[in-house]
């Protein structure tokens, strides 16, 4: 038998989130609040964004659900 753990996963080594994935991350969790009818107080506090940017991701969800926060690609000329 081995003598490592069965459940040892500290040598896989995961890159840490973009600013954008953690961005949007945040705006998934925001949206499973909205689904619970969380006031947006709340889901501000739980996902550590100002109030008024979670008023605007609530009337985005209201509009177009969970979909309407994901993540867009970006426009215009790529960089070269």
């Amino acid at each position: 038998m081995s003598s490592k753990p069965q459940n040892a996963v500290a040598d896989v080594s995961v890159p840490p989130l973009t600013r954008r994935q953690l961005t949007e991350t945040r705006r998934m969790r925001a949206a499973e609040l909205f689904e619970q009818r969380r006031p947006s107080s709340e889901v501000a506090r739980a996902v550590g964004m100002h109030p008024e940017s979670v008023r605007r991701w609530k009337r985005l969800w209201e509009q177009g659900g969970t979909e309407s926060l994901r993540r867009r690609p970006a426009t215009g000329a790529q960089a070269g």
